[in-house]
């Protein structure tokens, strides 16, 4: 019998492809994108813009102009930029540089799975040095990244700042400390770097074993357009454009980006407002029974509570279908190092966390002994001045969710010093 796939890698065989579902309908809280439609300004200059673009001829394959806006924003030089069809191509461009057969990355689980991925994808092999878990945050393992990083297999090591899944950010002197301690490559990935507003591109200078990635995918909102970019020295960015497809990444994208840049006060007015979202947010999810952990991201790592791995995992489950049932899309993770009965939600727009709130609230119920009644006086208090958002809210919770970030933020913080809710799912 002729079997076509019998020539198929067995390393490729062996791997669970990565599913980005997609749910079209309801609240979609699920991929840490930026919520909000594009800002008017920005949809009018584009518009514009591409009416006049002659888009029968092929891109740009140095994306010039885009460099040139990335220069700008950056503060690097255009020649020490290099644009990729998303930040997944830039993953895979640079494991295609330094990687290969035989070769390691070494990462830090949990984090961005994609990592992982594409060095298989290149026949190469993944060292784990997992995160350190304290005091409701995580932090890297310097030692034991810089003892990997040494080992002659070793070719790239990547960190996600802030951290994917987990939201937190690590200290710029444990970065620092790894770049120092070995003369491999070192990724820092920022994809989330405008929700942070802290960065080592400035740096590169300094290390030329550093190379810095970001996105246009998140807080500029173009995620459907996939434009990445990555900074490194001028001599590491020669060499990946050795491995570059000529045209990767089209002209209608980079001419969005472009223009993005252009309007970025439009779009940082969405970051803020993301920001005040997600400080009203946690406090109603620290309501409920599970672990919430500290995050500098547009989004929240959550860690169910159970006696074993399994029956966090199954809880997990059960609450990510419920919220499915009820029109809400979060992120289950699990299957991977330390993510069994893990979470992750995405700020939303306001009335996309208040129907988040509404569904996990039925989906339990009150503790005895709870605060329930003193979040739901201090709310009534808080909304008293305007009957329509009262009656508008069905609960304590959206109340609080629904007024301004400080009262929210005061009423919520009651019921987070005791559980309030356990689940019921």
């Amino acid at each position: 019998m002729n079997d076509p796939l019998r020539w198929v890698r067995q390393d490729i065989r062996d791997i669970v492809p990565y599913q980005a579902k997609v749910y079209p309908e309801g609240v979609k809280v699920d991929a840490n994108e930026n919520p909000f439609p594009w800002p008017a300004s920005y949809v009018e200059k584009l518009q514009t813009d591409l009416a006049a673009y002659p888009f029968s001829r092929y891109p740009d394959g140095e994306a010039k102009d885009l460099r040139q806006a990335l220069s700008a924003y950056t503060g690097r030089d255009p020649a020490e930029i290099l644009v990729s069809n998303g930040s997944d191509e830039a993953i895979q461009l640079i494991l295609l540089t330094f990687g290969g057969p035989g070769l390691a990355t070494v990462i830090s689980n949990p984090t961005f799975v994609m990592y992982a991925m594409a060095t298989r994808y290149m026949g190469g092999q993944v060292i784990d040095v997992p995160l350190m878990e304290e005091a409701g945050t995580f932090r890297l393992d310097v030692e034991g990244l810089i003892a990997a990083a040494n080992r002659e297999e070793s070719r790239v090591i990547i960190i996600c700042n802030p951290n994917n899944p987990t939201g937190n950010s690590f200290a710029e002197a444990d970065i620092e400390a790894v770049l120092r301690g070995t003369d491999k490559i070192v990724i820092v990935d920022e994809a989330y770097y405008e929700f942070y507003g802290k960065s080592m591109a400035g740096r590169i200078g300094e290390f030329p074993n550093l190379i810095v990635m970001r996105t246009f995918s998140k807080a500029f909102a173009l995620a459907g357009l996939r434009v990445g970019y990555t900074m490194a020295s001028r001599a590491i960015i020669n060499e990946i454009h050795k491995v570059r497809q000529p045209f990767n990444v089209n002209a209608f994208s980079q001419r969005s980006a472009a223009i993005a840049l252009e309007e970025r006060a439009a779009f940082e007015n969405q970051v803020e407002t993301i920001l005040a979202e997600r400080e009203t947010l946690i406090p109603q999810l620290k309501r409920f029974d599970w672990d919430v952990f500290l995050t500098d991201a547009n989004y929240v790592f959550l860690r169910l509570r159970g006696e074993s791995p399994e029956a966090r995992a199954a809880l997990a489950a059960s609450i990510h279908q419920g919220l499915m049932d009820r029109g809400v899309l979060i992120r289950k993770l699990g299957g991977g190092p330390s993510l069994d009965g893990t979470l992750r939600i995405t700020v939303g727009q306001p009335e996309e966390n208040l129907r988040l709130i509404a569904a996990l609230e039925e989906m339990s119920e009150a503790a005895e002994g709870s605060a329930v009644g003193a979040v739901a006086a201090s709310v009534a208090e808080s909304v008293s001045a305007s009957e329509g958002l009262a009656a508008s809210v069905a609960s304590p919770a959206l109340a609080a969710s629904a007024v301004s970030p400080e009262s929210a933020g005061s009423a919520a913080s009651l019921g987070s010093a005791t559980l309030v809710r356990g689940w019921r799912v």
